[in-house]
């Protein structure tokens, strides 16, 4: 079980890095630990590319959370993200949810933002319906005009899941302070199957 979550947290930290084919075609030293931890997240990058279904991504709703903005701050942000993202999707053999992903949309100025993540939610059905429903992660980098002047940076924010076939409303927690943060971002996920 540890390995699993080293591997996803492994998996979520190899977002932020950009890794050349060189690198990720190289044989792996069984000796090393790191090597091993590589390993076991490069795996899990290609099964998901490989295996995994299109989806496609549609942000629907940025929630300011009414505690950390005041009603005129909350006036003035962009409350209805438009924008759209595509990426691949699957359930690995233990019943959770593991994706690539690149989504554009307006930020809370209206100005565009891009990610580029990997998301990891482990899932259960609820009852014995087609509903499933879950809590996990995603590692990303990102692009937003008002930090670091564009230049992308990396992040890891809570996500949850709760889907029906093939179509899924996601969330993710931008977690924060008064007059910042504490965001959910909201997208609707379609799975082409």
């Amino acid at each position: 079980m540890l390995n699993t979550i080293t591997a996803r947290i492994a998996i979520l930290c190899a977002c932020t890095i950009s890794v050349s084919t060189a690198q990720a075609t190289s044989a792996p030293d069984a000796s090393s630990s790191s090597t091993l931890w590589y390993s076991t997240v490069w795996q899990h990058a290609k099964d998901t590319w490989r295996e995994g279904d299109i989806e496609a991504y549609v942000p629907f709703w940025s929630y300011h959370l009414p505690f950390a903005y005041t009603a005129e701050q909350r006036s003035q942000y962009v409350e209805y993200p438009a924008g759209f993202g595509l990426g691949k999707g699957r359930y690995n053999n233990s019943g959770n949810w593991e994706g690539i992903y690149a989504m554009g949309f307006r930020d809370s100025h209206g100005d565009p933002s891009y990610m580029l993540g990997y998301g990891w939610i482990p899932t259960w059905n609820i009852g014995k319906s087609e509903v499933k429903a879950g809590i996990g992660l995603t590692g990303f980098l990102m692009s937003r005009k008002d930090y670091f002047g564009g230049i992308p940076f990396p992040g890891v924010l809570p996500i949850a899941s709760i889907g029906y076939k093939n179509l899924s409303a996601q969330a993710a927690y931008i977690p924060g302070g008064q007059g910042y943060g504490n965001v959910l971002f909201m997208w609707g996920k379609w799975t082409f199957k």
